[in-house]
């Protein structure tokens, strides 16, 4: 393998050091072992090698001088420092394990790239990272991976800041202030509540539906009389103008006995409502996406009649009933009467938007 600009050669017999001469105390030496380092890191892994001679040629080009003795010592240095170098068929050196394989920073970048939360700037950013983790030879493997569709990505790029501020704020035991937007019909930025600073106090930052969620305490709603649950959802990139306030957060038992699970399913995201225990009757075809959204501890059994049946807890949502649709009809609900009556609600109301263009 030839230096960088692929012409520069420098033989082996370098000059040798004078009698009494410290290699060690020379200047370049420190600098030397970090270049070694960086050749390695760079154009050697577990199916690449350099020989000592390309080693002494790719030091050569950063203009470092180096006799075969000098680079045997300084990969020793190095693996005695821990480094799992490899002499491979008596011949070529390679840095041969790195702290994340090839597979992990594959499945790595893949998930930066199809991650809705990062912009396409900070996306391109991470990924040229994860890929200086890599040799040259697999940064070639990297841009040859698996395909991941195209994805609305984030379109606020202060959504990094926004989360450093919301856990400053609770470091600190202060509230959060900061304003909310929703698009409008011309997809244009439209602030809530005619552009109100929203103050409260932030209780939980969390990562559902590939989407960060601050999850507020309002003292407005604190009251029981006020008809809304005080703890509100509220997505990151959606703030705007966010600030760490002067005002200490609110101190509440139900902030302190906060249980994640009562509010946020992992199903059917932070805007879920609270969860009920319903009894689904389906068939073998609903088995996978039954799984898929509840995992093992779905309880499954069949009754006396032999018909599948599976009792799970699910909010009586938008969001389980969509997905109720989604198995069309694989499954059904068959208890309680309540949840029933709800679900076929929605659906009436849903027909009802059709019928009024028939």
């Amino acid at each position: 393998m030839s230096p960088n600009n692929g012409s520069c050669f420098v033989s082996s017999a370098v000059t040798l050091p004078a009698k009494g001469d410290n290699v060690a105390n020379r200047p370049n030496q420190k600098l030397r072992l970090l270049f070694l380092l960086k050749t390695l890191m760079e154009k050697t892994d577990s199916a690449h090698g350099l020989t000592t001679q390309q080693i002494i040629e790719e030091l050569a080009y950063h203009d470092l001088e180096a006799e075969r003795k000098a680079i045997y010592r300084d990969l020793q240095t190095l693996r005695d420092f821990g480094l799992n170098i490899d002499q491979r068929g008596g011949k070529e050196w390679a840095l041969v394990s790195r702290p994340l394989d090839l597979q992990e920073l594959i499945m790595l970048v893949d998930a930066v790239q199809s991650s809705p939360f990062l912009t396409d700037k900070l996306t391109d950013h991470l990924i040229g990272k994860l890929q200086s983790l890599a040799s040259l030879g697999e940064r070639e493997l990297m841009h040859k991976r698996v395909d991941v569709p195209s994805r609305v990505k984030m379109q606020n790029s202060d959504a990094l800041l926004n989360i450093d501020l919301i856990q400053q704020a609770m470091r600190e035991k202060r509230k959060i202030r900061f304003r909310y937007f929703h698009y409008d019909a011309a997809k244009q930025k439209a602030l809530n509540h005619d552009g109100k600073t929203y103050e409260l106090t932030p209780v939980r930052l969390i990562y559902s539906d590939e989407l960060y969620y601050m999850i507020g305490f309002r003292d407005k709603w604190a009251n029981a009389g006020s008809g809304h649950q005080p703890f509100t959802p509220y997505r990151v990139d959606r703030m705007l103008d966010v600030a760490v306030s002067e005002e200490s957060a609110t101190k509440d038992p139900r902030i302190a006995g906060y249980v994640l699970e009562d509010h946020v399913s992992p199903s059917f995201g932070v805007y879920a409502a609270d969860k009920t225990t319903v009894v689904l009757e389906l068939d073998d075809r609903a088995m996978n996406p039954l799984i898929d959204k509840f995992g093992l501890d779905a309880v499954v059994f069949e009754n006396q009649d032999g018909r599948l049946l599976a009792t799970v807890k699910a909010p009586l949502s938008p969001q389980f009933f969509g997905w109720l649709l989604q198995l069309s009809t694989f499954i059904k609900i068959v208890q309680p009467q309540s949840a029933i009556d709800t679900y076929l609600d929605y659906l009436d109301s849903t027909r009802a938007l059709y019928q009024e263009d028939r």
